[in-house]
């Protein structure tokens, strides 16, 4: 018996502690666990009256990357003096990192514990004994890296050579000698097919669900713990698309070292590891045209590519997927002042007007924003411009679309018929196992009778589905006539009332880079330079509004018309006048008394109560004295000078011209029922002083 043990040790308790790293060391290495056990003998055996026995962390590594229940009692235990001694088999079974041993040998220190293990008693307080705890701790750990070491280096060598040392994604099957080959599961692989057309044809992943639930398509799943050996079918989620999407083995290649782990402390000190992806360019291994492949490995990174463009950056440079938003330009428009990406916001009525904003300024100066440009202008001119530029393409994409819409009638058609058919197996198989079941054991008859009805109304569900797609047609010769006549014109095409913003706003993103817009005062213009995808730039220049103009303000010509009009006229006649010539207001409204007075108010214009020296046909024969028949005839014969500003509006006659000497006597001649010999027709009067 050690002299290093005391009374004052045997007075207190000696707690016996257990671990196993794993649960399958746990399961299958029964003779390890029952020696740490057999310690609480060997205490007993040492003057140890009391005897405790911590197992909680059995199955749990003691690395130090995992909460340890068990070794956190023991801890206590030494710092509130009641453990005499700690017993493990080994200093690993205490701990594989130097952080806890050494914080459990200090405590040991500080209390008076003891350290015993199948090779002798230990005492912190003793230099020699603390030396020698501090070499096993330090080999203990180095023990579990060396293991680690060569493990991950013997992976690592096989998984240059080729071989799939992990679980493949649905849609593949591991050989015998680690190698990777597609499912013979021909549904499963359409399945997967099916998801990379319908995202190439989407743009987005999460469009490409949508499609999935609308069309109630499930999408094939590998069941947890059974290697991808059994397959379950169900609608997916985003993550699903996603895990498809990204992941390499689709594309023929075998990847290895995508992620990197990153190791925290979480706030009770235990060591937590995150996984971070990393760069294509910093992946581990790649092993391209490893196997047979869904896609081409160009077609993989184009698809990462369009993944990471549909995620919209804050710091803007990314453009962000193509959403429903009326503006076009969302994305593409880049502030030549200050360099960031324009904003777009929302007004109007239903928040469907637009408008493009750059908040430079009011980041960096602290001032308003570096230039703001209306939506419709911009969209027009720029939509023009590549419309304009792709239309020899229009017939070939008019002959694509009809046939994508036949691919894809024939897609979902081919799913659904290999659904059925499974359907159909799984109830032939439900009938053969009811067939064979006694018909006395109604405990099991009933279950796969249960069991025979479920598959029977998939099955029914399957074949109603299919009724619903009707025959894959093609187009007929009207609707195709119909789409070459649209394809003919890409403008009647793009404006049409069915045709989706998103696509728009795709069609823009894959024929232009970007656009860097600048304004101009003199003139007033919005100066657009495209960035097209080939490489080459062009200009394009917009107008746009001055100071105090916007689209519906009224037209220049109504302004005049009214300026004019409101010499002689009342409100009134004025909103009649407009109306029969067809003017509408800015707001596109017919015209009313109180609009035109608004209108007068707005531009500064004087009712005809305020204007002096102005008469009507009217006036002007009541001022003379004769009828409007003399007046008509004087205006016509060019004798009175008037003006009529349109057709339909009233002769417009100044005072003063009613006192030119022509018209006096032409007027003394009438009331003395003389005839004057007629004014040449075009003969204009004197002007007036």
């Amino acid at each position: 018996m050690s002299d290093k043990i005391k009374p004052d040790h045997r007075s207190r308790a000696a707690y016996v502690y257990v671990r196993q790293s794993s649960l399958h060391q746990v399961r299958h290495h029964q003779e390890g666990q029952q020696r740490q056990y057999g310690l609480s003998d060997r205490a007993r055996q040492l003057g140890f009256a009391q005897v405790k026995v911590l197992d909680e962390d059995l199955g749990r590594s003691g690395s130090g990357s995992v909460d340890r229940p068990g070794f956190c009692k023991l801890l206590a235990a030494v710092c509130e003096g009641s453990a005499g001694a700690v017993f493990a088999l080994e200093a690993s079974r205490l701990a594989r990192n130097n952080r806890d041993w050494h914080h459990l040998i200090d405590l040991c220190a500080m209390t008076d514990t003891l350290l015993i293990d199948e090779d002798g008693v230990y005492d912190p307080k003793q230099v020699n004994d603390r030396l020698l705890l501090g070499l096993k701790g330090t080999m203990s750990e180095f023990e579990l890296g060396l293991f680690r070491q060569r493990a991950r280096l013997a992976f690592e060598q096989k998984v240059r050579k080729g071989h799939a040392m992990w679980e493949l994604p649905v849609g593949f099957v591991r050989t015998e000698d680690y190698l990777i080959e597609k499912t013979p599961d021909r549904q499963v692989q359409q399945a997967i097919e099916g998801v990379f057309s319908k995202f190439v044809e989407m743009g987005s992943a999460r469009q490409t669900l949508l499609w999935y639930h609308e069309e109630r398509i499930p999408l094939p799943q590998a069941q947890p713990g059974t290697a991808g050996r059994e397959v379950v079918w169900r609608l997916p989620n985003g993550r699903r698309v996603l895990q498809i999407l990204k992941n390499p083995c689709y594309a023929g290649a075998l990847v290895y070292g995508r992620t990197e782990m990153k190791t925290v402390l979480d706030r009770n000190g235990a060591k937590k590891t995150r996984r971070k992806r990393k760069e294509l360019d910093q992946w581990g291994v790649v092993i391209q045209d490893h196997h047979s492949a869904y896609i081409t490995w160009d077609q993989y990174i184009r698809n990462q590519q369009a993944m990471e463009a549909n995620l919209a950056t804050r710091s803007g440079d990314n453009a962000g997927a193509a959403k429903e938003g009326p503006a076009l330009l969302g994305g593409l428009l880049r502030c030549g002042s200050c360099g960031r990406k324009l904003r777009v916001g929302y007004n109007g009525k239903q928040g469907r007007v637009g408008r493009y904003a750059c908040e430079g300024g009011r980041v960096e100066r602290g001032s308003g924003p570096c230039l703001s440009a209306g939506s419709l202008r911009l969209d027009r001119a720029v939509a023009e411009t590549v419309l304009e530029a792709i239309q020899p393409a229009g017939i070939e994409a008019a002959l694509a679309a009809r046939d994508s819409s036949l691919e894809e009638n024939g897609q979902k058609r081919r799913a659904l018929e290999l659904a059925l058919e499974k359907a159909r197996y799984e109830a032939g198989r439900a009938r053969r196992q009811y067939d064979t079941v006694e018909p006395e054991n109604r405990l099991v008859a009933g279950e796969l009778e249960a069991r025979w009805n479920q598959t029977l109304t998939q099955v029914s569900e399957l074949e109603s589905r299919i009724a619903e797609l009707g025959i894959n047609q093609p187009l007929s010769e009207h609707q195709t006539a119909r789409l070459m006549e649209l394809g003919a014109d890409l403008g009647l095409l793009w404006d049409h009332p069915q045709a989706p913003v998103s696509l728009k706003k795709r069609i823009l993103r894959t024929v232009l880079n970007e656009i860097i817009i600048n304004t101009t005062d003199d003139p007033p213009e919005h100066v657009l330079q495209l960035h097209w995808a080939g490489g080459v730039h062009s200009e394009l220049r917009v107008g746009r509004n001055g100071t105090g103009q916007h689209r519906r303000s009224a037209d220049r010509e109504v302004i005049e018309l009214v300026q004019e009009l409101a010499k002689i006229c009342e409100d009134k006649a004025i909103a009649g006048i407009l109306n029969r010539l067809g003017y509408r207001t800015g707001q596109g409204l017919t015209w009313r008394a109180s609009r035109v007075v608004g209108l007068r108010w707005y531009h500064k214009i004087p009712a005809c109560g305020n204007r002096e020296g102005w008469l009507t046909m009217e006036q002007a024969a009541r001022e003379l004295d004769v009828s409007t028949t003399v007046i008509k005839r004087l205006i016509k014969e060019g004798v009175l000078p008037a003006t009529q500003v349109v057709h339909c509006a009233p002769w417009v006659i100044e005072r003063k011209a009613l006192d030119l000497p022509v018209v006096q006597s032409q007027i003394r001649a009438v009331h003395e029922g003389r005839k004057l010999p007629l004014t040449p027709l075009g003969q204009q009067a004197l002007p007036l002083e």
